[in-house]
Parts: structure tokens; C-alpha cells; sequence
């Protein structure tokens, strides 16, 4: 009889503790996931801010010499101080180990939403998209770490296949934009640049999905780039031109980043745990998608 009494103590202590482990183990996922959704949102504001900038840039920017006039005084965009506030909430709920790299996230926006008046288009561009990387790998790390410690092998293992190709969709599109900006009307080898650019982004989009989850949809894809082909590239305004092929841009990174928050989810919902849900700015226009 003591020995039936003392496995069941045995069996109920080490149910105690797998339960206590588990608990704890959901706790961490979720706090990080809680951290991955605020990353998330800063890219979003990032994103946001680089389009009104850019707007505005594009407006005041001095013909002739391609450099930032005087005047007028450039606005207090709202996104500046939201994105202030928020890498300050990220720092301070950071890991200890992470905080250095979220300090050094948090003086480079300082620099940005300061200096970004005395841009150029492509400059601004580049700025924007530097820090958003930066800010791509603080998910990249706080996911990594995540999957590891909660032992989740096999969805780290899908995780890090998809993971290179949502770097090399973002890298094809900073090439297009990169394109748009050197455009010239009339230039057949511009075009053809282009729609390289816009098969090998295609093609990517296609592959940002969990290996255990569905493919994105063609019909998706077909529609958004086919939007392409509606674009006048041969009208005597270069500059239509180039805002149009910006415009398309938008829409395309508007749909990565769509699709990035679904392999977000699928994540999140593989490992069980809630993902808070990113607050978007009206306007942003992205295509349905509806397995996500």
C-alpha cells in the first residue's frame, strides 16, 4: 500500500511540475509575442512615416538641385512622437540581455525623425528601410529565442526556411523603388529592369508562408502585379510616371508585410498563444486575403 501511495505522490508531483513548466513556458511565449506585436507595430509606423515624408519630400524638394529647400517648414508628423513613445515601451519591457540593441534602435530613430527634412527621396528611402531591417531582426532574434526555449523544433525549423525569403522579398522591392527612382521615359532596358525586379519579388511573395500552411493564392499575386501593366510608362511626364510606379510599390509592400503578419499568426497560433492585434492606419491599401 505505501508503495501505491508513494508512485501516486511521485506521478502527482511530476504532473505538478510538467503543468507548472508548461504554465511558465506559455507565460514567456506570450510576453515575447506581446514584444514581436510591438515590433511589428513600429514597423508599421515606420512604414507609415517614410510615405508622408516621402509625400512631402517629393512636393518641396528643389527641382534643379534635387536637395531640401528652406522653406517651407517641414510638418510635426504624428507618427514622430507615437514612434518615440513606442521604442521607449520596447526598450523599457525589453529582456535585460536585448536592451543594448533596443537603445541603438531607439538613437538611430532619434537621428531619422530629426534629420529626415535634409533627405533626398532616395536617401530618405534608404533611411527608413535601414530601420526597418533593424527592427526585423529584434523579431527575427525575440522569435528565434522563443521557439528554442519553448522547444518547438519542428515550427523553428519552417520558421527559418520562410525567414530568408521575407528578407529577399523585402531587398527585390527596395531594388524596384531603386529603379523607380532612376526611371527614364522611353528606356526599354528600364522597363525590362523593372519587370525582373517584379517577377523575382512575385516569386518570393509566393513563398512567404509556412511550409504546413497553404500557399498564397496565384489568383492574389496575378491581380496585384497585374496592376502593373496599367501603369503608363511611357507618358512625356517622367515624374507621373515614377509617383504611379511608387504608388504600385505601396501596394506591394503593403502586401508583404500582409503576408508577414499571417506567417505571424500561423506562428503564434502553432505555439498557442494570443497575438495582440496591430493597430493600422486608415488608408493603407492592401488586398484581401482570406486565409489569413
Amino acid at each position: 500500500m505505501l508503495y501505491v501511495f508513494s508512485t501516486l505522490f511521485v506521478v502527482a508531483l511530476a504532473l505538478a511540475i510538467y503543468a507548472y513548466r508548461a504554465k511558465q513556458t506559455r507565460l514567456m511565449l506570450q510576453s515575447r509575442f506581446n514584444q514581436v506585436i510591438g515590433l511589428r507595430q513600429l514597423i508599421h509606423l515606420l512604414r507609415f512615416h517614410r510615405r508622408q515624408t516621402h509625400q512631402w519630400l517629393n512636393i518641396h524638394l528643389n527641382t534643379t538641385t534635387g536637395s531640401p529647400p528652406a522653406q517651407p517648414e517641414p510638418p510635426a508628423l504624428a507618427e514622430s512622437r507615437a514612434i518615440k513613445n513606442l521604442i521607449q515601451s520596447l526598450t523599457n519591457l525589453a529582456e535585460p540581455s536585448n536592451r543594448p540593441m533596443y537603445r541603438i534602435l531607439a538613437k538611430r530613430l532619434h537621428s531619422l525623425l530629426e534629420e529626415w527634412p535634409s533627405y533626398s527621396l532616395q536617401r530618405n528611402q534608404v533611411e527608413h528601410g535601414k530601420l526597418i531591417r533593424h527592427v526585423l531582426y529584434l523579431i527575427d532574434d525575440t522569435i528565434t529565442q522563443s521557439l528554442i526555449a519553448a522547444e518547438q523544433n519542428h515550427i523553428f525549423n519552417h520558421y527559418q526556411a520562410v525567414w530568408p525569403v521575407t528578407l529577399n522579398a523585402i531587398d527585390s522591392l527596395s531594388r524596384f523603388r531603386y529603379t523607380i527612382h532612376n526611371f527614364s521615359v522611353g528606356s526599354p532596358a528600364m522597363e525590362r529592369e523593372l519587370r525582373l525586379h517584379l517577377q523575382i519579388l512575385k516569386r518570393r511573395l509566393g513563398q512567404m508562408t509556412l511550409p504546413i500552411h497553404e500557399p498564397v493564392p496565384p489568383l492574389i499575386l496575378d491581380t496585384l502585379f497585374g496592376q502593373f501593366d496599367d501603369i503608363p510608362l511611357y507618358v512625356a511626364d517622367e515624374d507621373q510616371v515614377r509617383d504611379a510606379l511608387y504608388q504600385f510599390s505601396q501596394q506591394v509592400s503593403d502586401t508583404l508585410f500582409q503576408l508577414f503578419d499571417g506567417m505571424l499568426a500561423e506562428i503564434a497560433n502553432e505555439v498557442e498563444v494570443k497575438l495582440p492585434e496591430l493597430h493600422q492606419h486608415q488608408g493603407t491599401g492592401v488586398l484581401p486575403f482570406n486565409h489569413l
